[in-house]
């Protein structure tokens, strides 16, 4: 019998001419991807410090403006930010689990989307590797110059402390997940001001940091 199965192939992501690391990921939205990652890994704040990218079949190419090491510190997010309303939040996640085509085709993916506060859907991505969906949205976001103040991230897998990370890097102030969280994510997010959701399924919201930011 024949079966559809995820595809993964192993990307090489050049940092001003230098090899920096290889990423095991679906290879589409490469370009999204390598940016997403270095935003997400400390390595450029914004669009501004970019200088080029470009595809070289599995290998993505990026220059930045000025190269540094990665910042250890990661920004808090910011008290006064919007609130959302749990119900949008809920039915973005149902929105994120009937958009996963690549999931009910393989079983082999993960996926992440970024909704604005009214709770449509800007971008959804998927990988068979949870960090490779997050970095896609994020990737995404940041070439269009989206906000990410003023949106929330939807989430199908695990939440572990590198996940949160990306998400206060990018600056975003919500995190919701069809799964669980784990000790890590929900320490991190406790600490950085993340409001962090997970078991978004139906109606139920577990609300594990920072419940000030849902209007119920």
């Amino acid at each position: 019998m024949e079966e559809e199965v995820a595809e993964d192939r192993p990307i090489r992501l050049f940092l001003n001419g230098k090899p920096l690391l290889t990423l095991y990921a679906t290879p589409s939205h490469l370009r999204e991807l390598a940016l997403g990652y270095l935003l997400g890994e400390g390595f450029l704040r914004g669009r501004e410090e970019v200088e080029g990218v470009w595809e070289e079949g599995t290998e993505v190419h990026v220059r930045l403006k000025a190269l540094h090491p990665p910042d250890p510190n990661l920004p808090g997010v910011r008290r006064k930010e919007k609130r959302f309303k749990a119900s949008i939040v809920s039915k973005a996640m149902a929105l994120l689990h009937s958009s996963t085509e690549l999931f009910r085709k393989t079983g082999g993916t993960h996926a992440a989307a970024l909704f604005t506060e009214e709770g449509r859907m800007e971008v959804c991505m998927e990988d068979v590797g949870r960090y490779n969906a997050v970095d896609k949205v994020l990737g995404w976001g940041m070439e269009r110059g989206v906000d990410f103040g003023g949106c929330f991230l939807g989430f199908t897998g695990r939440v572990q402390e590198g996940v949160v990370a990306k998400c206060l890097r990018a600056g975003l102030p919500l995190l919701a997940s069809l799964s669980a969280p784990l000790a890590s994510g929900i320490r991190l997010a406790e600490e950085g001001g993340l409001t962090l959701v997970g078991f978004a399924r139906g109606s139920r919201l577990n609300v594990y940091t920072h419940p000030e930011r849902l209007e119920l």
